[in-house]
């Protein structure tokens, strides 16, 4: 799968519109089968686990399936679009409609670490530590990761380095 169907990018002359998350759309999938898979060998186990060990796992499968659902239907679908004819960046979910989230000339792009891993953040230039966007799946170290992270700068960062730089910062 090549980087614009993984991302779902659209792109013309003054817009650049992705999907940040839909990388994980398959892993949520896969989860979301176990979790099905799990429910369905559980009460062969009720016996052995007792009363409050089996409706406490059921429970917690139940938050899985719920979660898994959000990250396929919801999640996975927010698309962010950079239009500099607008000065305007986007963003786009399943279930509210289109919100200008910040100025284009505002935006800033920056690494945002946690727990072993990062992703490229979005944010407002004076707020971008207090309010920000994931536009990037997660990196980490290991040669598959770089490779992910070169082509996403390549194809991604660039092009939104690109549109940033070409709009005239606001005078304060």
């Amino acid at each position: 799968m090549n980087i614009r169907e993984k991302y779902n990018i659209t792109e013309s002359a003054h817009s650049f519109s992705f999907q940040p998350v839909k990388p994980l759309q398959k892993i949520s999938q896969w989860f979301l089968a176990g979790i099905i898979a799990a429910a369905i060998v559980l009460p062969f186990f009720e016996e052995k686990l007792g009363e409050v060990w089996f409706y406490s796992l059921y429970v917690l499968l139940a938050y899985g399936v719920l979660h898994s659902l959000y990250d396929i239907y919801i999640r996975a679908r927010i698309r962010y679009t950079f239009d500099s004819r607008n000065n305007a960046v986007y963003k786009m979910t399943p279930l509210f409609p289109d919100k200008k989230i910040m100025k284009l000339e505002e935006a800033v792009i920056f690494v945002s670490s946690e727990m072993g891993s990062w992703h490229y953040s979005l944010g407002a230039r004076k707020s971008h530590f207090i309010k920000n966007y994931f536009i990037s799946e997660n990196f980490s170290s290991g040669r598959k990761s770089d490779q992910k992270q070169v082509e996403y700068e390549k194809h991604i960062l660039a092009k939104l380095n690109q549109l940033t730089a070409s709009v005239q910062p606001v005078q304060s």
